[in-house]
């Protein structure tokens, strides 16, 4: 099983630094084109199946990869950002100006602190790992997966033995490519691409 995980294109809010899980918020011009690269680098695939985050750039970003292809697509939840809460909207230093204390136990505690109205780490991998586990029991050959930053970050933890401190060593960028296989009950990263 082949599973292409991708990465939203840009947004004003990625520009702008901001923290935004829950905002929903389109792809900027850059993000269009972004998406329209990573079209080209997946034309010749042949999916059986496509799962989309309920956020307007993830489902903007499939829909122009999708163009003109026959492939049925399901809205999951379990695969939207992680919920920022009071966060949302806002810059590092505007969230540790603001919210000081909230601020602190986050920098102490990232996988257990909740943003005042948000979910913790450990509740957003919770969802992340659901859906993997559930995707795992299918037979199909390609799945697209359109989703955002932390999701892909928290699936490459997944696939390293749910090691949460993996999650810091690697970055997803706006318009990513990543094959993930599925072979002989192994999961491992394939491969990363920038567009």
């Amino acid at each position: 099983m082949n599973l292409y995980f991708v990465r939203h294109g840009e947004t004003e809010c990625n520009k702008s630094n901001l923290y935004y899980g829950n905002l929903d918020v389109p792809i900027s011009e850059i993000g269009f084109i972004q998406a329209k690269k990573d079209s080209k680098m997946l034309e010749n695939i042949s999916f059986n199946r496509a799962y989309v985050s309920k956020m307007k750039r993830a489902k903007q970003t499939a829909e122009i990869i999708l163009d003109k292809k026959e492939c049925s697509v399901t809205e999951d939840f379990r695969i939207n950002e992680r919920n920022f809460g009071a966060f949302e909207g806002k810059n590092y230093n505007e969230i540790k100006e603001l919210y000081p204390k909230e601020w602190k136990v986050w920098c102490e505690d990232w996988k257990n602190a909740v943003p005042p109205n948000g979910e913790s780490y450990m509740q957003f991998y919770g969802r992340i790992k659901d859906f993997m586990d559930s995707i795992l029991q299918l037979k199909d050959d390609n799945i697209l997966i359109v989703t955002h930053s932390g999701v892909i970050k928290s699936v490459y933890c997944y696939i390293l033995d749910n090691n949460l401190d993996f999650f810091w060593k690697f970055n997803s960028k706006n318009g990513d490519i990543t094959l993930i296989k599925y072979e002989y009950g192994n999961i491992y990263i394939d491969s990363i691409c920038h567009v």
